[in-house]
């Protein structure tokens, strides 16, 4: 429990360096930490009270239609995508599922095949150039995720007031995601345009403290979608961060 308190710590210290008071609040906890983890090990927390907000969870969906965008929304759609933006509406289907689409999977770790995401209207940059985090490679999902916060400050100027929402996707998003982009244009995000990277995902293995973090991605034609867990502190220059625009639907 100690090194995830001191995870979360120094993520709140990256993401907020104004407050120093903060920080320096921060920076004490972690220290104290230390010193107890080293003195009497790790604090046992009991399992149902430790949860990563996005563990991965087990459901079965029943797929919804949806109405057809308001004016209002299909204009927005249409701005981004001549903004260089990939639109796409998922409808929470199970990674599983959509090999009886075609999708094919190098790798798909079973605790992955029946996972669920609601259904949301969701943009990525198609550029590659653009459709990973400039600089996110070889560096902690504490740092990318500032990344991501630059990010997400941009699309709110670029898109004043239209109540966008910059995230880091969840794993069952991306294979529906990535097979809807490849039908629709015959290429596969994260295959070959893409140098055959990784993204992490805000989907864990369990709700413990520590827990295996997603990754999707890495997509040669003949071998299938990857996505499997590995450790959270992992960094590699393969593995970046992708971030996904899910557009509200008014």
């Amino acid at each position: 429990m100690s090194q995830f308190l001191e995870r979360e710590l120094r993520k709140n210290i990256k993401s907020d360096k104004t407050d120093k008071a903060k920080s320096g609040l921060a920076r004490t906890l972690i220290a104290a930490s230390k010193t107890w983890r080293e003195a009497y090990g790790e604090i046992a927390v009991p399992r149902s009270q430790v949860r990563p907000e996005n563990a991965a969870v087990q459901a079965t969906r029943v797929e919804v239609v949806r109405s057809p965008l308001s004016p209002e929304i299909q204009k927005l759609v249409e701005h981004m995508e001549k903004d260089g933006f990939a639109v796409y509406e998922t409808s929470g289907k199970t990674p599983a599922s959509l090999r009886g689409e075609g999708m094919k999977y190098w790798y798909l770790n079973p605790t992955l095949e029946d996972l669920t995401a609601e259904p949301a209207l969701l943009a990525f940059s198609k550029d590659p150039a653009e459709f990973y985090l400039k600089g996110s490679q070889d560096i902690p999902y504490e740092d990318q995720l500032v990344l991501l916060e630059e990010r997400k400050m941009k699309v709110e100027r670029d898109y004043t007031g239209a109540g966008l929402v910059t995230r880091v996707g969840h794993f069952p998003e991306w294979p529906e995601l990535a097979l809807k982009h490849f039908k629709k244009t015959g290429v596969r995000v994260h295959g070959k345009d893409y140098g055959y990277n990784y993204t992490w995902t805000d989907t864990y293995e369990n709700d413990q403290p520590g827990a295996s973090r997603a990754i999707a991605g890495r997509w040669p034609g003949t071998r299938g979608f990857d996505g499997g867990f590995w450790n959270p502190d992992y960094v590699s220059p393969r593995l970046r961060l992708v971030p996904l625009v899910e557009i509200p639907r008014k």
